[in-house]
C-alpha cells in the first residue's frame, strides 16, 4: 500500500510504518521532504494516502493541497500534529484535508487510516461501476437504435426513451419529439384502460408473458394496429417498463401474406372468403373445443338501403371495410371469420358459455350501434342483427347450422333488428326427452364404473403470489375412452336428479387430490341439489376425518343462481360448511338482479364474478363500472374476488386496475400446468335411482 509522507525527518517515517504495520497494513512509505516534490512524486506513484507533519516550520500547505487536489479522485490528506484541537480540525478540513491526527494516539491514528483507506476504495469501486454502467448504457441505446424492433421506455407514465423503429412507426424524426410526452397519448381512447392496467402490473412485476393488441395514435390522425410486449427494467435506478412493438416484417413474409391475401381472403375486408370460411368451418367442427362451448354467428347490418343512399354507391364498400375493421378488433385470436357474401359476415366464436356468447355478441351489437362511421367526408349510423347457433358435440352439417343462424338473424330484423337473436328449435322439448333416455344409463354406469375425471384450472392472481390454487372441474369418460365436457351431461343429470351423486363422486376425488399433491386450494362446485340436502356436511366430515385432509384446502362454491334462489339453505350449508373448516364462495356472479344484497345475505371467502362481465370489458365502461362496484362491495365485507374466463391479456390489464385480486381462464391456463387427476381410490357412491316421470 504506497504511502507519502511529507516531513524532513526519517523518524516521522519510521513511526508511521511502524504504526500502521502494527495495524496489519502492509504499507510503503515514501518520504519527500520539499513541497515542490510532492507532484513529482505522486505522478511517479500515486498514493493512496499523504500523511503531512504540519509542525514543521516553512511548510507550504497551499502548495501542497494544490499538487493533490488536482487528481480526480483527490488523494486524501491527512495532517500530523503533536496536538489535536477541535480548531486544528476545522483549518485542516477548511484547507482540503480529511482530518489531524497524532503519534501520540496511535488508536485513533490507525483507525483514521483504515476509515480513509476504506473510503478511497469505495469510491474507487464506485467510479468503475459508474463507468462500466455508463458504457453499458451507452451500448444498450446503441443495441435499441439498431434494433429491427419498435422499442419505447416508460417511467411514471412518461416517454423517456425511444429507438428510430418505434419513432418512424408513429412518423415522427427525432427523439425529442416523443420524450417527455405522456406515454398514453400515443393511443386510442378505449386501449387506455387495458394499456394503463398493463402497465401497472408490470411495474408490480405481475404482467404475465402476454402480448396487448392496441390501436396506436399518429399525429396525423391515422391509426396503426399494434401487438405490444411489456418488461420490467430498471432506467437509472428507478423502474420503468419497456415496451416493444412488431419488427419491420422481412420482404418475403409480406409477399407470402399478399400471396394468401389474394388467394383465399376478401381483399375489402381482410377475411376469409365464402368457400374457404366453409372449409375451415368444416375442419374446425371435426375436432370438440378444448373447453366451454362454440357458437356460428351470421352478422347482418340492418336497412343498409338507407346507408347506401347516405354514403352512395361508391361508398358502401368503404364502409363495409369499416365495419370489418371493428370486428377485427372484437374478435379473440382463435375466432375465425369470413366474408359471406355482399354485407354478411359470419364468424365461428367459443367461449366459455352460451351467456358468454351472447354478451360477446352484445358488444358487438352495441359497438356496431355507437359508431360514426366516415366515408369520402360524408358520415352515417349503422346497426347490426346476430343470429347465434350453438354447435353440439354431436356431428352436424354445416348447412344446417348456416341455415339455422340465418334463421335467427332473419328473426330479429324481422323484429326490428339491432338484436341478438339465438336460434330456436320448435322440437327443443322432444329433443331434450331424447337425450335424457339416452344420457340417463350412460351417467349411472360412468358412476358406478369410476369413469369421471376432475381437470384443475390454474387460478392466478393479480396482487400477490399464488402456487396450487386450482378451479375444479369434472369430465365423464363414455364408454370409447373419449372425454365428454360438463355442459353435455350435467343438464340430463340435474334433469335426472342424478348430480348430487356426481357431486359428491367428486368431492371425494377432490379430498384425494388434496390428500396426495397438498395444493394450497381447491375449489369445488355444489349443484343445487347438494344445497338443499341436509345430509351433505355430516357425510362430509365423515370423508374428512378417513382422510386426514386441513378442511381449509377445500372451498365449496354455488352459482349465484342457486344461492338466490335458496338464500336460506345457502346460508345454513356455509354457515355449516365454515364450522368444519372449509371456505365457501359463490360463483357466476354480476348475473343476477341484485348481486351485490347477496354479498350481505351469504357468507363467504370468495366471490367469483361472471366471465360474461369479462367479454369486451376493456372497451364498456359500463361493465367496468359494474365490476368495480362488485369488487367494491366484496372489498368492504372482506371477501376476495376472483374474475372467470379471463381470455385475453386486455382484460386481464383491465382487471388488476379496477382491483380483482384473482382470474381464471383459458388466458390463465395456457400459461400454467392443467393437472388431470387419477381415478378416485374408493367406489363411487351408488346412483339413486331417479323416480319415473311422465
Amino acid at each position: 500500500m504506497p504511502l507519502i509522507v511529507v516531513s524532513r525527518l526519517d523518524d516521522h517515517l519510521a513511526a508511521i510504518n511502524t504504526v500502521l504495520r502494527e495495524a496489519g497494513h502492509a504499507v510503503h512509505c515514501t518520504r519527500v521532504d520539499e513541497p515542490a516534490a510532492l507532484e513529482e512524486a505522486i505522478a511517479e506513484q500515486p498514493p493512496e494516502l499523504v500523511l503531512i507533519f504540519a509542525d514543521e516550520p516553512d511548510l507550504d500547505l497551499t502548495g501542497l493541497s494544490g499538487a493533490i487536489f488536482r487528481r480526480n479522485p483527490p488523494i486524501p490528506v491527512l495532517l500530523v500534529r503533536q496536538q489535536v484541537t477541535e480548531r486544528m480540525i476545522a483549518d485542516a478540513v477548511a484547507a482540503g484535508a480529511r482530518d489531524v491526527v497524532s503519534l501520540a494516539h496511535k488508536g485513533r491514528l490507525q483507525a483514521v487510516v483504515e476509515r480513509e483507506l476504506r473510503a478511497r476504495r469505495l469510491q474507487a469501486a464506485l467510479d468503475g461501476v459508474l463507468s462500466s454502467a455508463t458504457q453499458y448504457k451507452q451500448e444498450l441505446r446503441n443495441l435499441m437504435k439498431g434494433a429491427t424492433e419498435a422499442i419505447i421506455d416508460v417511467q411514471e407514465g412518461i416517454v423517456i426513451n425511444a429507438n428510430p423503429a418505434w419513432l418512424g412507426m408513429f412518423g415522427l424524426e427525432q427523439e425529442q419529439d416523443l420524450a417527455g410526452q405522456p406515454f398514453m397519448d400515443l393511443f386510442c381512447d378505449k386501449d387506455q384502460p387495458s394499456l394503463k392496467g398493463a402497465v401497472q402490473a408490470c411495474l408490480k412485476g405481475k404482467w404475465l408473458d402476454a402480448s396487448l393488441q392496441v390501436t396506436g395514435q399518429r399525429r396525423d390522425g391515422s391509426g396503426v394496429g399494434l401487438e405490444l410486449k411489456l418488461q420490467h427494467v430498471t432506467v437509472d435506478g428507478e423502474p420503468a417498463v419497456r415496451v416493444i412493438g412488431p419488427a419491420e416484417r422481412p420482404a418475403e413474409t409480406a409477399t407470402e401474406e399478399l400471396v394468401e391475401q389474394a388467394l383465399w381472403k376478401d381483399p375489402s375486408t381482410g377475411f376469409l372468403l365464402r368457400h374457404h370460411f366453409l372449409e375451415h368451418l368444416d375442419q374446425r367442427l371435426q375436432k370438440p373445443p378444448a373447453a366451454g362451448v362454440r357458437a356460428l354467428v351470421y352478422i347482418r347490418p340492418d336497412h343498409f338501403s338507407r346507408v347506401h343512399r347516405d354514403v352512395g354507391l361508391l361508398g358502401t364498400e368503404a364502409l363495409i371495410m369499416r365495419l370489418a375493421e371493428l370486428l377485427r378488433e372484437l374478435l379473440q385470436p382463435n375466432d375465425l371469420c369470413g366474408r359471406f357474401g355482399g354485407t354478411i359476415f359470419a364468424a365461428i366464436v367459443e367461449r366459455g358459455t352460451m351467456n358468454d356468447v351472447e354478451a360477446w355478441a352484445e358488444q358487438v351489437r352495441k359497438a356496431v350501434a355507437g359508431r360514426v362511421f366516415e366515408v369520402d367526408h360524408q358520415s352515417t349510423t349503422l346497426t347490426c342483427t346476430l343470429g347465434l347457433t350453438e354447435i353440439g358435440s354431436e356431428p352436424a352439417a354445416v348447412a344446417e347450422l348456416l341455415t339455422a343462424s340465418e334463421k335467427a338473424c332473419r328473426t330479429g330484423r324481422d323484429a326490428g333488428g339491432n338484436r341478438v337473436e339465438l336460434c330456436d328449435s320448435t322440437s327443443a322439448t322432444q329433443k331434450v326427452r331424447m337425450l335424457d333416455a339416452t344420457w340417463v344409463p350412460r351417467i349411472r354406469a360412468a358412476l358406478m364404473q369410476n369413469r369421471f375425471r376432475l381437470v384443475h384450472q390454474p387460478i392466478a392472481s393479480l396482487t400477490e403470489e399464488v402456487q396450487g390454487m386450482f378451479d375444479t372441474l369434472v369430465r365423464m369418460v363414455d364408454e370409447s375412452g373419449n372425454l365428454i365436457l360438463p355442459n353435455e351431461f350435467v343438464p340430463p343429470a340435474e334433469r335426472a336428479h342424478m348430480i348430487k351423486n356426481v357431486d359428491r363422486w367428486v368431492i371425494g376425488a377432490s379430498l384425494s387430490f388434496c390428500a396426495t399433491k397438498q395444493p394450497t386450494l381447491v375449489f369445488v362446485r355444489l349443484s343445487r341439489d347438494s344445497v338443499v340436502d341436509d345430509t351433505l356436511p355430516e357425510w362430509l366430515t365423515a370423508r374428512l376425518q378417513s382422510m386426514k385432509v386441513p378442511a381449509q384446502r377445500l372451498c365449496f362454491q354455488v352459482s349465484e343462481e342457486v344461492a338466490a334462489q335458496h338464500i336460506k339453505q345457502t346460508r345454513t350449508l356455509s354457515e355449516k360448511l365454515a364450522a368444519a373448516g372449509f371456505l365457501f364462495a359463490v360463483d357466476h356472479v354480476g348475473t343476477g338482479r341484485d348481486s351485490a344484497q347477496l354479498l350481505h345475505h351469504v357468507p363467504m371467502q370468495f366471490m367469483k364474478i361472471d366471465g360474461s362481465l369479462m367479454q369486451g370489458l376493456h372497451r364498456d365502461s359500463d361493465q367496468q363500472r359494474k365490476v368495480t362496484a362488485l369488487a367494491q362491495v366484496a372489498r368492504k365485507l372482506s371477501i376476495r374476488t376472483i374474475a372467470e374466463r379471463v381470455e385475453d391479456a386486455k382484460t386481464m390489464a383491465v382487471l388488476w386496475q379496477l382491483g380483482i385480486a384473482y382470474f381464471q381462464g383459458n388466458f390463465v391456463q395456457t400459461r400454467g400446468v392443467v393437472l388431470e387427476s387419477a381415478p378416485s381410490a374408493e367406489p363411487a357412491p351408488a346412483p339413486e335411482r331417479p323416480a319415473r316421470r311422465a
